[in-house]
């Protein structure tokens, strides 16, 4: 039975599998038969046809390997950059930390150096979180700083924790000094690291780029602490006052290291 089913289905198929057989033979003969001109030119042309149909495979195959490689290459550009980017902020942070090492160690007031671990936990305050508390000798109202200049001062202090209330603060005033002039004022903050000073005297000679310092007046600040510098000067009609606008040393913003000074006893000059 089975071997009348195999008979039938050659009949059936009896085109194409002799089809098959004899251009399986014509292939042999012109891949391998004798050489001679009207059969090699046969076989170039069988060659070209070949290659012409087997050419959108090769394309194809080689499109997936270039795509391959080109994700590979663009997976090690990314790494590579990852590092580069790695070894630049280690650079930076490296510099940084050496400035203000070389800061606490000419300044003539006792800081204590301290890290920033959260910011903002008090929604009606601009503030910090720094990871030195009273068991480190800090009290409330310690005043913060940078080697740029003042940020703030502490407002609540646990035992190694302490809140800092930034100058960014718009309830935080400061009292400053416009130098070389002598000219003090109180200081309060604008927005985008800019301040306003007010209650300064009409009659007091300030140029842009004059240096603004604390003024010592104040029992939580000592004298001459850097706070920033004068880019705007504005006379108020009608009074004998005029408005100071102010450029912030520091980035308040993004805020990592910083100190506070703990022992007021030997200010700056």
């Amino acid at each position: 039975m089975a071997g009348r089913s195999l008979y039938l289905s050659i009949l059936r198929n009896k085109p194409h599998i002799a089809f098959v057989i004899f251009f399986s033979l014509s292939l042999n003969i012109l891949l391998t038969g004798d050489s001679s001109p009207s059969l090699d030119l046969i076989r170039g042309k069988t060659l070209d046809i070949f290659s012409f149909l087997y050419s959108p495979l090769t394309w194809v195959k080689s499109s997936f390997l270039l795509e391959e490689e080109n994700a590979l290459l663009r997976e090690k550009n990314l790494r590579l950059f990852l590092q580069v980017e790695s070894m630049l902020q280690l650079v930076s942070e490296n510099k940084r930390l050496e400035h203000l090492l070389k800061f606490k160690r000419e300044s003539k007031l006792t800081l204590l150096a301290s890290k920033v671990i959260n910011k903002g936990l008090h929604s009606n305050i601009t503030s910090i979180s720094i990871d030195v508390g009273s068991l480190s000798g800090v009290g409330v109202n310690n005043p913060v700083l940078t080697s740029s200049g003042v940020v703030g001062k502490t407002i609540l202090v646990a035992d190694r924790s302490s809140v800092v209330q930034l100058l960014s603060d718009l309830n935080f005033r400061l009292s400053v000094r416009i130098l070389p002039s002598e000219a003090t004022g109180i200081l309060r903050w604008v927005g985008r690291n800019f301040c306003e000073i007010r209650e300064v005297q009409k009659n007091a000679v300030i140029e842009m780029g004059d240096k603004v310092v604390t003024s010592g007046f104040s029992k939580i600040y000592p004298r001459n602490l850097p706070v920033g510098e004068v880019i705007g000067i504005t006379d108020e009609r009608g009074s004998f006052q005029k408005i100071i606008s102010v450029r912030v040393n520091d980035d308040l913003g993004s805020l990592i290291n910083v100190f506070v000074i703990t022992d007021q006893s030997d200010e700056l000059d």
